[in-house]
């Protein structure tokens, strides 16, 4: 099932889903797509679009509200279509982020990815959540006060390597 399902990667910023996209497209030999608001809203509306997005790239870079518009239209599927979901900036995911959106409203209510799911038709994608700035004032409890990922609610201080 992984071989058909696509790697998604959000970026807050049409900025930063340019750049990330340039970046994985001279690193992968993968057809690398990207969607943001800049792109024309007609470009993303539609259900035969998103099925030619999904048929034709191996990695996606959006914003997080295009990747949640997507889904609250049916034309993704967080469960079957993505196998890797990546979050860049995650520590800007405040209460009322898409980042959080996303997984309260599409990722929370798959099964798990475990090995008995290997052959579900969806289950929950694999999350990356990445952040060079974990820590908003120093105050670790309220960083991570709204993180979406319930399961590193656990998380209360960074982890500092030299």
């Amino acid at each position: 099932m992984d071989i058909l399902q696509l790697s998604w990667f959000v970026a807050p910023t049409v900025a930063l889903v340019e750049q990330q996209r340039d970046v994985i497209a001279t690193q992968m030999p993968v057809s690398v797509g990207l969607v943001s608001g800049a792109s024309g809203s007609h470009q993303w509306k539609g259900p035969a679009l998103w099925r030619t997005i999904l048929d034709t790239h191996r990695v996606m870079v959006t914003t997080p509200q295009v990747l949640l518009d997507a889904l609250r239209h049916g034309y993704v599927n967080l469960g079957a279509d993505i196998s890797l979901l990546i979050f860049d900036e995650v520590h800007h995911a405040g209460k009322n982020h898409p980042y959080n959106a996303i997984m309260k409203e599409f990722y929370h209510i798959l099964p798990p990815r475990v090995p008995s799911a290997a052959n579900e038709n969806q289950v929950q994608p694999m999350v990356l959540g990445l952040t060079a700035s974990p820590i908003f004032g120093g105050n670790p409890d309220q960083a991570f006060r709204y993180v979406p990922f319930q399961r590193f609610q656990h998380l209360r201080k960074p982890i500092h390597r030299a």
